[in-house]
């Protein structure tokens, strides 16, 4: 602040007051109070700019990966749920499409994953001037697709029957495929991708770059592949840390039944389910008991006791195993849940049992039912089995303090 008082002074002084005559001593005079005003600014800047060094933050900030909320992923992940869930992952089969397309030159071009023996479309392109067919979400897999997914290797036809109808792509318009190419695309055992383009010509497609498209969809595999496995491996770090946070909260139980209930409504949040139930083990009396059922409600709700050697549940609990049934109505015989005299499984098609187990002792079993088959995997065996080892340990503390 001073020294602006200073340089205004310093300009007054010399703007007004003159106390040589003109000539070389004047000179000396305003050239010196010039430079003394020259030297106090620059002095000032040189701190101003020395502040705002100590001072700046920098605009670019480091970046942090995002995370999609949605992408709760597991080693069970679907191939169709990657690319419909993923953008990157569906720009990048449409970028190796386009170059793909770009070396044959088809009149059109599709592609589909392969889910449940049927045909989902991801793409279709229409390269030619032809009508477009109208565009279903499925398609059966018959004729040349069926060719492509049993071979499991490219597939050239050039010269087809009009009359075969081996493409039941073109159903509703005027299109005579004349000449097709199948490039299937294997995601290890889990689904296949499929890019199919055909040509109203003949002989359109030639079959001296087969080891270059081979090569093409063995690196769009590996890609997809890899996308997978990162989501999986981020999917466990996630399932690690909300396991530390489940067993920080199961400390704070006082009783079995508050256990039971934060235990319940951890798995009901992570795991899709259209029943789940916890039952115990009544050691006394070697029979087990439902405690708690979230869901869908029947004959054997809470408070219903059952036999160890009649039922899926029972099973789990006396032979201290997980079970996993992909369809209970699959097979010759009816597998009762609880008891040997049921006559229905209410529905239910998919079932998974994991043993509550600590200290190599049993204390019960969690199950989870849905309507859909195949619906649990080994990951989610896997995942609720750590769950279930935490609230076991739980249990056997709040054990001592209080009685269900």
């Amino acid at each position: 602040m001073y020294k602006t008082i200073l340089i205004v002074a310093l300009c007054l002084v010399g703007i007004f007051i003159h106390p040589f005559d003109p000539g070389i001593v004047d000179f000396i005079y305003r050239f010196i109070i010039f430079s003394i005003i020259v030297y106090l600014v620059y002095t000032m800047y040189r701190q101003t700019g020395e502040q705002d060094e100590e001072t700046f933050e920098p605009i670019v900030k480091p970046l942090s990966t995002p995370v999609q909320d949605e992408f709760i992923l597991s080693d069970n992940w679907r191939v169709g749920e990657l690319i419909e869930s993923d953008e990157r992952t569906r720009n990048y089969l449409n970028d190796q499409f386009t170059i793909l397309s770009g070396l044959i030159f088809p009149d059109s071009g599709w592609i589909f994953y392969k889910d449940d023996n049927r045909l989902n479309v991801i793409t279709y392109k229409n390269f030619s001037d032809q009508p477009e067919p109208t565009i279903r979400e499925t398609y059966s897999i018959s004729g040349l697709l069926q060719i492509v997914d049993e071979s499991d290797s490219i597939v050239i036809e050039n010269n087809i029957n009009i009359a075969d109808n081996l493409l039941p792509l073109y159903t509703d318009i005027e299109y005579s495929v004349k000449s097709f190419m199948g490039v299937p695309i294997s995601i290890q055992d889990r689904e296949k991708i499929f890019f199919i383009f055909d040509s109203r010509h003949a002989e359109h497609f030639s079959k001296d770059d087969l080891s270059l498209f081979t090569k093409l969809a063995e690196n769009t595999g590996i890609w997809i592949l890899n996308r997978v496995n990162a989501y999986a491996l981020l999917s466990n770090t996630k399932t690690q840390a909300k396991i530390l946070d489940f067993a920080k909260d199961l400390n704070s139980s006082k009783t079995i039944n508050v256990a039971i209930e934060k235990f319940a409504l951890l798995i009901s949040n992570e795991f899709e389910a259209t029943r789940l139930t916890i039952s115990l083990f009544k050691k006394d009396k070697n029979i087990g008991i439902i405690k708690k059922v979230i869901g869908q409600t029947d004959d054997f709700d809470e408070n219903i006791e059952f036999n160890l050697d009649e039922g899926l549940t029972g099973w789990v609990i006396s032979k201290e195993k997980p079970y996993l049934i992909d369809d209970l109505e699959k097979g010759d015989y009816f597998i009762p849940r609880y008891s040997k005299d049921e006559k229905t499984n209410f529905g239910f098609r998919s079932f998974l049992g994991v043993p509550i187990i600590a200290d190599g002792n049993i204390f019960g079993a969690i199950t989870l039912e849905h309507r859909l088959p195949n619906k649990y995997s080994d990951s989610d065996k896997q995942n609720i089995q750590d769950f279930a080892d935490i609230f076991s340990t739980t249990f056997l503390r709040t054990s001592q303090l209080s009685s269900t």
